[in-house]
């Protein structure tokens, strides 16, 4: 309520279009009660309020109410605020806030990253009494007579950071009164450190990328694994676009998987990016999981595939012989039937490579045409029926290869 008041007066003298935000999570039975007391207050004030609620049954049982309700919160208030233009979101976090967040992530073992604490600003939101106490905001509170009310949960002490607050930070503050200049400053140092690591990344990155193929980027081994595992994170979250922090085992196991993974080991980084150990280099990979189906073909039309353009020229000129992967001409009339079908790599597909008697394993052929994992598994392959007779862009089959006999032409274009 302090900040909400403050601005209330401020916003006399520059006239800012002022709106409070309530978040309702229905998590305490005096939630109802809270909210009109807000409700009443903003009235009072004549200030808009926007009331958002969640919905507590909505939360997974492995995360915790705090946890929960901190997120699905901080969604509301973005949510919210998109419908103004040029807003920016306030939270009334103070320096006690701080002293309980980074004291709260190192009893979790936590790096550089959590003794950063909370962010004065990110983006639209903005924290203006970081550097303030909860004792001054207090006695603020107390000689403006500032209505308040208390919120219960604030009392339970099995909540981590109430424990932290009721236990460790009332006495200690007494003893120590600059504990939030003090906190705030071992934020500002870590901050400090951490953008110093985001620097020295930036200057890495370019070393590190051996090659851009699409959605695949390739690393160097040697200089990967000479990285010490705190950058190492630093440079993956750079590389992958990562917003928010990681969780610890992350770190951990993605400087263990660096150090000690085989040829062929993937590990998920999230739910979109996988790293691949290769020969001699890693390869980061940005998927979808787009479950992709097979896809008819007809003569003589382009189908166009993810960044590929496939063609089947049913009648075509005897070509001489070129090297290009992307192309092959073929004898017409040993294709068996008016539609074919492209899809992707299975285990188990087989098919006669040209120039061999019998068939073959793909998962055999990629392994001798040193094709990662991740290449193979978005190999496309083109069949008739149920003959694989392209494996596209990579070798066709003996059973559709030009000779001396042939009279008809056919030309598949796959690029």
């Amino acid at each position: 309520m302090a900040l909400l008041h403050a601005m209330i007066k401020l916003n006399h003298l520059l006239k800012l279009n002022l709106i409070a935000v309530h978040i309702n999570h229905h998590i305490r039975k005096s939630s109802t009660t809270d909210e009109l007391f807000v409700k009443e207050f903003c009235d009072l004030n004549n200030v808009e309020i926007i009331v958002d609620h969640l919905d507590p049954n909505r939360k997974l049982k492995n995360i915790s109410s705090e946890e929960w309700g901190r997120e699905f919160r901080y969604k509301s208030l973005y949510r919210i605020s998109s419908d103004f233009d040029s807003c920016l979101i306030m939270t009334a976090h103070h320096g006690n806030d701080q002293i309980e967040t980074i004291l709260f992530h190192l009893s979790q073992g936590a790096g550089v990253s959590g003794l950063r604490g909370i962010h004065s600003k990110r983006d639209r939101l903005i924290r203006p009494l970081l550097s303030f106490s909860k004792n001054k905001i207090d006695n603020y509170i107390e000689d403006v007579e500032i209505p308040w009310i208390d919120d219960q949960s604030n009392s339970d002490l099995s909540i981590p950071r109430n424990f932290l607050r009721h236990k460790i930070v009332f006495s200690w503050e007494k003893e120590n009164p600059s504990l939030v200049s003090a906190f705030n400053q071992i934020s500002k140092n870590a901050n400090d450190v951490h953008d110093s690591l985001k620097f020295s990344a930036s200057v890495l990155i370019p070393q590190l990328i051996c090659n851009k193929d699409n959605d695949q980027i390739y690393l160097d081994e040697q200089l990967l694994k000479a990285i010490p595992p705190y950058l190492l994170s630093i440079i993956f979250q750079e590389l992958t676009l990562s917003n928010g922090p990681w969780r610890r085992h992350i770190h951990y196991e993605l400087y263990k998987f660096v150090r000690c993974s085989k040829i062929g080991q993937i590990y998920n980084i999230d739910n979109s990016w996988r790293l691949l150990k290769d020969r001699k280099k890693f390869i980061l990979k940005y998927e979808d999981y787009v479950v992709k189906d097979s896809i008819p073909v007809y003569p003589d039309r382009e189908i166009l595939i993810d960044n590929f353009i496939f063609s089947w020229n049913s009648s075509a000129t005897k070509e001489q012989f070129n090297n290009s992967s992307s192309s092959e001409i073929i004898d017409a009339n040993k294709i068996r039937n008016n539609t074919l079908t492209l899809r992707l790599w299975e285990k188990g597909d087989r098919f006669k490579p040209i120039g061999m008697r019998g068939s073959k394993k793909l998962s055999d052929f990629f392994i001798d045409e040193k094709i990662d994992v991740f290449t193979k598994n978005n190999q496309w392959l083109l069949l008739d029926g149920n003959r694989i007779i392209w494996v596209c862009g990579r070798r066709i089959s003996d059973d559709i290869k030009i000779t001396s006999k042939t009279r008809k032409f056919g030309k598949f274009i796959f690029k």
